[in-house]
Formats: structure tokens, sequence, C-alpha cells
């Protein structure tokens, strides 16, 4: 038993890095578009911007360490691009 039914990580680095680097940029941009929008309704007008700001880089570096953990590179790139379409397509839905 000394392999298990395991999935072997692939090492497709450069369509890891893309689904990471950039498109975990464009969700944790979008995610923190969120962020602002409820700071908007709940903390200060001037505290609102700079909440959603700041939480970029808390949402931009899981993102980018997750997608090296994804079997396959081009699963990556699909996972986040659903994630993509589904977070701007509720974001531009909200604000019309």
């Amino acid at each position: 038993m000394k392999k298990q039914i395991q999935h072997e990580i692939q090492p497709d680095w450069w369509s890891k890095s893309f689904a990471g680097w950039i498109l975990g940029l464009s969700l944790s941009v979008a995610l923190a578009s969120f962020i602002t929008m409820w700071g908007v309704n709940h903390l200060d007008k001037s505290l609102a911007p700079q909440v959603g700001m700041w939480s970029v880089p808390w949402l931009y570096l899981p993102l980018v360490f997750i997608a090296y953990f994804i079997p396959k590179g081009w699963q990556a790139v699909l996972i986040y691009s659903v994630f993509n379409c589904i977070a701007y397509g509720i974001l531009l839905g909200i604000r019309g």
C-alpha cells in the first residue's frame, strides 16, 4: 500500500501560472468590488474604498497558491475562468 490512489500534480507551470497570476488577480478585484459595495452601506463612505483596495492582496495570494494544487493546468484555467464569469456577471447585474 505504498501508493494510494491519488492524482499526480502535473508540472504544467505556464497554464497554472496564468490561471493563478492573471485570472486570480481579476477574480480578486471582482471580490474586492463586492467588499467595497458592502462597505459603502455598512462603513464610513471614505473607508469603504480603502477596505476594498487592501482586501485585494488578501484574496489574491491564496488564489495564486491554490492554482498550483489543481491537478492539471487546463483545469485551473477553466475553474478560474468560470469563477471570473460568475463573479463579474453578478457584479454587473448588481451594478446595472
